[in-house]
């Protein structure tokens, strides 16, 4: 696991973020169409854009993928470090072989999100800190997916299940050791918090099929007390210091699409409202008086994204291909930062293009997606800044930002 924490005597503010596959998308087919699948979501990458889905499969499928991402991000005319995000990616789907009123109406699905170099990372920056709240850290925890398919009628199915990102749970304990010296010990325990999903998928006789899909909040917490005890030589007092905080968070959504689909063509046009007014605050202040301010809350606002997604699906005997062009808009829930707070973000435009050939039962997908974030400046109240108890003089008057996300992936998968 990696997790870079900074402790201060004020302690911190966290910035708080949300996981690859609401960034991204889940499979390459929903990555090349900037995640307008809803209507049609297939085989594995159904566990998350719509669980309906799985229940029109008829044969089981497993698929094996790696993503990457770069984040260029420019913070007050300056470069902004940040991680890249790479993983891995395993998804299966399995009609249930059942007789009867039953057969080929019934299938499971499951997901892995793993990223290459952590399981977890939470920064904790000073308060005020400039932080790109809703893309910095997204791909950097796993999440676990699985979802069952019920189709009850010919062209209508309905679909339930569950994501899980990973949290910490544990505690740093300094004191001293058998030597006298002072030492610590860390314990941590990885936890999952898990979040519901539903879907319905309508595929109508006139080319249409329609799409909803409810996803209930998820958040990865993190929750390390330390405690320290000096010895006889030092019998000082020292208060339990506590960590904790939200370092991946997604809200409450519901997406919705309509796809006209006719031989070989598909065209689809939807989107999906995000609860992001409930969104926490992204670390608990402890280490401060009793009488000190209580910390503002974020102010976001719920939003309404679109996305729009075009897939052409020639046959050309023994091949299949399929070509792919998406975009999708994401207003910012994000209002202007002007007290203590700096949790930045902007409007996100995404462009997707992603390609695919299938033979026989194999089949091998492209995706690459360019996410632009347009330029957006704050201008700091020191007023609202000293009414939470900090000193403006120690934060910048002002902040302007935008970047680009270039990002892809390569995903193989075969029917079994």
């Amino acid at each position: 696991m990696r997790a870079s924490i900074l402790i201060a005597a004020t302690l911190v503010a966290c910035p708080a973020h949300a996981s690859a596959p609401e960034l991204f998308g889940y499979g390459a087919r929903a990555q090349g169409l900037a995640g307008a699948v809803v209507s049609d979501a297939r085989g594995h990458g159904a566990v998350h854009a719509n669980p309906a889905g799985l229940a029109f499969e008829t044969v089981p499928s497993v698929a094996l993928g790696y993503q990457f991402a770069r984040f260029d991000l420019t913070l007050d005319g300056a470069g902004h470090a940040a991680r890249d995000a790479t993983a891995t990616t395993i998804g299966f789907d399995l009609p249930l072989p059942l007789g009867g009123a039953l057969a080929e109406r019934i299938a499971l699905g499951g997901g892995f999100v793993i990223p290459t170099n952590s399981v977890l990372v939470a920064d904790i920056p000073r308060p005020g800190a400039p932080q790109f709240v809703l893309v910095e850290n997204r791909a950097q925890t796993v999440s676990l997916q699985a979802a069952v398919g019920v189709r009850l009628l010919d062209g209508l199915a309905i679909g339930a299940g569950f994501i899980a990102l990973s949290a910490l749970d544990g505690a740093i304990d300094v004191a001293p050791n058998a030597e006298g010296r002072i030492g610590s010990q860390a314990r941590d325990q990885l936890v999952a918090d898990y979040a519901p999903i539903f879907g319905v998928q309508a595929r109508l006789p006139v080319d249409l099929a329609l799409g909803l899909t409810w996803r209930g909040e998820s958040a990865a917490r993190f929750y390390l007390p330390i405690t320290a005890d000096l010895g006889e030589r030092f019998p000082l007092p020292v208060p339990t210091l506590q960590v904790e905080g939200v370092a991946q968070y997604d809200p409450a959504a519901l997406g919705y699409e309509l796809s006209w689909q006719p031989d070989g063509l598909r065209v689809a046009v939807g989107g999906a409202w995000s609860r992001w007014s409930a969104y926490p605050a992204p670390i608990v202040y402890t280490a401060v008086p009793e009488d000190f301010p209580s910390q503002p809350a974020p102010g976001f606002d719920d939003v309404i994204e679109w996305r729009a997604g075009v897939e052409w699906t020639p046959r050309l005997d023994p091949l299949a291909f399929a070509a792919r062009l998406g975009y999708r808009f994401a207003p910012t829930p994000a209002p202007e930062q002007r007290g203590l707070h700096s949790l930045l973000d902007s409007d996100r435009h995404t462009l997707a293009l992603g390609g695919g050939v299938r033979w026989a039962g194999l089949r091998l997908d492209l995706a690459l997606q360019w996410h632009r974030l347009v330029e957006r400046s704050h201008v700091k109240d020191a007023d609202a800044i000293t009414a939470a108890g900090y000193d403006p003089a120690e934060q910048a008057e002002r902040h302007a930002h935008h970047g680009q996300i270039i990002g892809g992936m390569v995903e193989l998968g075969v029917d079994l």
